[in-house]
């Protein structure tokens, strides 16, 4: 291993492009809507229940009478590692040949942007991967309370049974009549129902989260449909594409949460390079939330980055929970960059986090 052999690369230039990327990725990703980071020394996470809710009422005594003692509320909580998550991109050769070629043009302007583009552009991708696969792990935990690895969407650990983050069977629920039946389903009444049920385990719902096409087929029913249309005294024939702001409109009167719509897609390439479009929030889930941050990004310490000989020999740079890194290697002939994160999404209180399925009778 030695240095990076892109003399472009500086640390102060490292550091500024991905703080760059930063601000324009986010923009585009969901997770930091729903979780916030947090360092931990140990790679372990864990979710916490039963940390919310009602309170429990003091008792009215008589002076010089005995206070009750209540139970203490026990909190319990789902467990386990926290997972490892990389990438890297390899210049070979050929690559560095072209490399070198473009470098011994770059006398414009315009000739050397595109040098800087071919010598940046292995870090933002290894940058960004880091974000997506942050973005998967944090959607697919907020909209079915699990995570699952598959062949489908992920090389190197692949989950025999998901990483289950403890909902209480009870939170989550199916609905009567599949939201793609347009003419007999009642998503509002199905929302409302559900915010009452919550309401009455002493949580109080702020917030339904959902992705595009489960609001499509929300407003394309006649109910949203009909409903509307009585709500703004018009005809249901003069109210046949409704939209998020006009919903949200109708909530609010009837005293409910607004919907967000959470429309985001990352790509999982597969061992020969194939890639496939991931929807990482499951379709057909509805998420109901107490708090608009529902949890955190736990992330744990990065042995590269404290490994003291290792820092001699690589350019790096650490933003949020990613570390970045360029090296090359002499055989094979590689420029290597790579980025690496220890981190898993875990909930605050998944006893306050309330799940719903729209194409079924029951969750399972």
């Amino acid at each position: 291993m030695e240095r990076t052999l892109l003399k472009e690369v500086t640390p102060k230039r490292l550091e500024a492009y991905i703080n760059r990327a930063r601000e324009a990725w986010l923009k585009r990703l969901f997770w930091t809507t729903f979780f916030g980071l947090k360092f931990t020394t140990q790679l372990t996470w864990a979710s916490l229940s039963g940390s919310g809710g009602s309170p429990v009422m003091a008792d009215v005594v008589e002076y010089n009478g005995t206070v009750p003692i209540k139970d203490r509320r026990v909190i319990t909580k789902q467990s386990g590692d926290i997972p490892k998550i990389g990438m890297k991109r390899i210049m070979d050769e050929k690559d560095y040949n072209d490399y070198l070629t473009m470098k011994a043009r770059a006398m414009a302007d315009k000739n050397m942007s595109a040098l800087m583009d071919l010598v940046f552009d292995d870090v933002d991708a290894v940058y960004v991967g880091g974000l997506a696969r942050t973005e998967h792990l944090c959607l697919q935990a907020l909209s079915t309370g699990r995570v699952s690895l598959s062949e489908t969407n992920n090389i190197g650990i692949v989950t025999k049974a998901d990483v289950d983050f403890g909902v209480p069977t009870a939170n989550k629920s199916g609905v009567s009549v599949n939201w793609s039946e347009a003419a007999t389903a009642k998503p509002l009444a199905n929302i409302e129902a559900k915010v009452k049920a919550a309401r009455k385990k002493g949580y109080k719902i702020i917030q339904i989260v959902m992705d595009d096409t489960t609001f499509d087929q929300l407003v394309a029913t006649d109910e949203a449909k009909s409903t509307f249309a009585a709500f703004r005294g018009v005809t249901s024939q003069t109210m046949q594409f409704l939209q998020l702001k006009e919903i949200n409109a109708f909530l609010n009167a009837h005293r409910l949460p607004p919907i967000k719509i959470v429309d985001s897609t990352v790509r999982f390439e597969n061992a020969n390079h194939v890639k496939t479009e991931v929807t990482p929030w499951e379709a057909g889930r509805v998420a109901f939330l107490c708090e608009q941050k529902v949890g955190k990004v736990m992330h744990g310490p990065i042995a590269a980055e404290e490994a003291t000989s290792l820092r001699k020999k690589v350019i790096s740079y650490k933003k949020d929970h990613i570390y970045i890194s360029k090296f090359s290697m002499d055989e094979p002939f590689e420029e290597v960059t790579k980025s690496q994160a220890n981190a898993m999404p875990v909930f605050n209180d998944v006893d306050s986090l309330f799940l719903m399925r729209t194409d079924n009778a029951t969750w399972s």
